[in-house]
């Protein structure tokens, strides 16, 4: 099992890493771009895994609007979103505020289908909450008006994450995750072609294709593949305790390559995030 466990850890990493990586590419690129390029290759590189595991990609009438829906938000406005607030703020800040995803699922779930929240969950939400501000505020939480730009748009990001995961509820009952994150990542791909004349990309040296090859085959492809096998060996609810490790692994890696900190306060800030989001998804 200790095996599963290291696997899911490489997960977290991946995912971790992963903004990290984006942080360098906004340098080169626009957020439009960077989605484009990004998907575009991970689509390539799941076209003949699904083909291998689904033995066919064939899509089915079932499912299509939410499976549209996944891929102009989880595709398309997530990552817009992601790499607009990493043009404005820290590697460190969007990885810490990412670890709200499983609130802002629920939240979506209980708009969408009504799925019950627990007391402890809403106040496993408020503790959450306040880390965050205090990572936000460096402290001082009564300067609220001056957050960061860059941290809304994470926090946005955040929301358009739980409305994916309630789309690709939906689908799952005609589609594997495997298939419904290749076709989300083609429909997303075909959205953003109108905007093809927009596209730039500047300065594209050795560090801007490895950080994209990164981002879409390492962080997407690779981390979803690993995950499916965690998940499958140890259960989701196990799995998904590794997801408070992806926070962390930024910090690591924003401060290896990037030389991001974070002060005494904000650390604190996230120990109270992450313990909020552990209370919120215990069973």
């Amino acid at each position: 099992m200790s095996k599963y466990y290291m696997l899911l850890l490489l997960t977290s990493a991946l995912w971790g890493g992963n903004f990290v990586a984006s942080k360098l590419l906004v340098a080169h690129a626009s957020p439009l771009s960077l989605t484009f390029i990004r998907w575009t290759i991970a689509v390539l590189f799941l076209f003949p895994i699904v083909l291998r595991k689904e033995r066919s990609v064939r899509l089915q009438k079932q499912g299509m609007i939410p499976l549209i829906a996944m891929g102009v938000s989880g595709v398309v406005l997530f990552n817009v979103l992601m790499f607009q607030a990493l043009e404005h703020t820290s590697a460190d800040h969007v990885g810490l505020i990412s670890t709200l995803n499983p609130i802002a699922i629920a939240l979506v779930a209980y708009v969408a289908y009504r799925d019950k929240l627990t007391i402890r969950q809403c106040l496993a939400m408020v503790v959450s909450l306040i880390g965050v501000l205090i990572v936000m505020t460096h402290g001082q939480l009564h300067r609220l008006s001056d957050i960061n730009v860059g941290d809304m748009w994470m926090l946005a990001a955040v929301i358009i994450w739980g409305v994916y995961s309630a789309c690709a509820k939906a689908v799952m009952k005609w589609y594997s995750p495997l298939a419904a994150t290749f076709w989300s990542g083609v429909f997303g791909v075909i959205g953003l072609l109108p905007f093809l004349s927009s596209f730039s990309v500047h300065d594209a040296n050795i560090s801007f294709v490895l950080a994209i090859l990164y981002t879409s085959v390492g962080a997407t492809v690779l981390a979803m593949f690993l995950w499916n096998v965690g998940v499958k060996q140890v259960g989701a609810t196990t799995a998904g305790m590794f997801l408070n490790f992806n926070p962390l692994f930024t910090a690591l890696f924003a401060y290896i390559l990037l030389g991001e900190t974070l002060t005494a306060t904000q650390w604190i800030g996230s120990f109270i995030t992450i313990a909020g989001v552990i209370l919120f998804t215990k069973k």
